[in-house]
């Protein structure tokens, strides 16, 4: 390719096979160096005029820690929050909650902004004339507010900043720190009015159930008394089996009875009643038994002298026979009185048997009746399980109430800025310079690849 060096802006183009190369755009690029140069300084002069007539804006910073859920005081075990998977909604719910309309309202009656001076300019006029001047000011001021404010999350982190841009560093600062108060003053505003729609339901709730559980423990009084049920504590026997259990010791005791007695009964029926050991243990018996003994040797000894009919002989005849029908009424008492302990063991037996099958019914009938005992008794546990439960929880709700606890801290508060944010001037004149150049090396190029055919064909 020959450009025509005579003639700038005009093009002269060789091209083997009709294709254009790089060296043939530079040469382009270099014939139109002042056309390049012209615009970019275009460019620059306008962004820095711009730049200059831009208000000068001052950004403050203010810094809060936003948890999850409150310092839980009132349950000990979990006193810190916990991490969850919902945690990202949350975290958007907050960072929406920063940009709301209400909280910029909220923050333009802390700040007190409808009567600053320096942020009133900014606001347009209010439109609301049927509003009173005041709230019309203040609904205009919203947008206003609004378009200064930038939320900022901090990555990996619980933190977020809240960046205001203002014309006036000392009122960027006092809005960012007002919007930091008042996310606070509003959640807990929030919350306290959750706890007093909650403490009124409970309050509700609590006297439905108050009267449940009354209703239900007079039912079952009523029919305590009416089926004669004494209670007589968790997992306590009644009296009937209270009873039954003595009555089957006794039982036992007297079987055990029956059976001594009647072993001694049919001992008696078997021998002649001297073999006995109460008759062997009977000391009268056995008194008796040896002075028996003691006037038979005494009458055999007088026997080998005297005649059986000599009167000596007949006194002792006398005293022998007398002392054995003693020993022998001794025995018969002995013999009664087996008989009679066994007859008072069998019946004792008989008796016991007879009252343990009548509490044995009388049981049974308990049971029957308690059935219905036992399902009031269920009711009134139960409602009282509610009632104490739904207690603790209303107690629980005042006491966190009245704890001045939140999940939202400031940790660093707005200060005013020494320096604007904006326009930042070598900035804006890079890109400028950069912005402008493309736009340039674009017009020349075009420019080029517009008027070459032209030069070409008039060469021809």
């Amino acid at each position: 390719m020959n450009v025509d060096h005579a003639r700038p802006g005009a093009f002269e183009v060789h091209r083997d096979g009709g294709e254009l190369s790089l060296r043939d755009y530079w040469v382009a690029l270099v014939v139109q160096r002042w056309l390049v140069a012209g615009i970019t300084l275009a460019v620059l002069a306008l962004v820095l005029l711009g730049s200059l007539l831009m208000p000068t804006r001052y950004r403050a910073t203010s810094t809060l820690q936003i948890e999850r859920e409150p310092m839980n005081v009132v349950n000990v075990e979990a006193l810190l929050p916990v991490e969850s998977p919902q945690d990202r909604d949350f975290y958007e719910t907050q960072y929406e909650l920063l940009r709301s309309r209400s909280l910029a309202r909220a923050v333009i009656a802390e700040a007190r902004l409808v009567d600053d001076e320096a942020f009133m300019p900014r606001a347009p006029a209010p439109a609301d004339g049927g509003k009173p001047a005041s709230e019309a000011r203040e609904r205009a001021l919203v947008g206003t507010l609004l378009d200064g404010l930038e939320i900022e999350p901090v990555r990996n982190s619980r933190l977020v900043r809240i960046h205001y841009d203002a014309t006036d560093p000392a009122l960027a600062a006092r809005i960012a720190n007002a919007y930091a108060r008042m996310f606070i003053t509003e959640g807990q505003r929030r919350r306290s009015e959750a706890s007093s729609v909650a403490s009124k339901y409970l309050s509700e709730r609590l006297q439905q159930l108050q009267a449940r559980v009354e209703d239900s423990e007079g039912r079952l009084v009523a029919y305590s008394d009416e089926e004669r049920i004494v209670p007589l504590g968790i997992d306590a026997p009644s009296l009937p089996a209270q009873n039954l259990a003595e009555l089957n010791r006794q039982l036992a005791a007297a079987q055990g009875d029956r059976i001594r007695a009647e072993a001694a009964w049919r001992q008696v029926g078997n021998e002649d009643g001297m073999d006995l050991p109460q008759v062997v243990g009977n000391p009268l018996v056995q008194q008796l038994h040896a002075e028996q003994v003691r006037l038979r040797a005494e009458y055999t000894q007088k026997l080998a002298t005297f005649e059986p009919g000599y009167p000596e002989m007949q006194r002792l005849r006398a005293q022998i026979d007398e002392l054995r029908l003693q020993i022998d009424g001794q025995v018969r008492r002995i013999r009664e009185s087996l008989r009679a302990q066994y007859e008072a063991a069998v019946r004792q037996e008989d008796l016991t048997e007879q009252r343990i099958d009548a509490l044995m019914d009388d049981e049974l009938d308990l049971q029957s009746r308690s059935i219905r005992y036992n399902l009031l008794k269920r009711e009134v546990d139960t409602n009282r399980q509610l009632y104490d439960a739904m207690l603790q929880r209303y107690k629980e709700i005042g006491v966190a109430a009245n704890v001045a606890s939140n999940n939202v801290s400031i940790v660093d508060r707005a200060e005013a800025p020494g320096r604007p944010s904006s326009p930042n001037l070598p900035l804006n004149l890079v890109l400028a310079g950069m912005f402008g150049l493309a736009i340039a090396i674009c017009f020349a190029l075009l420019r080029f690849l517009l008027r070459a055919p032209q030069d070409q064909a008039g060469r021809r």
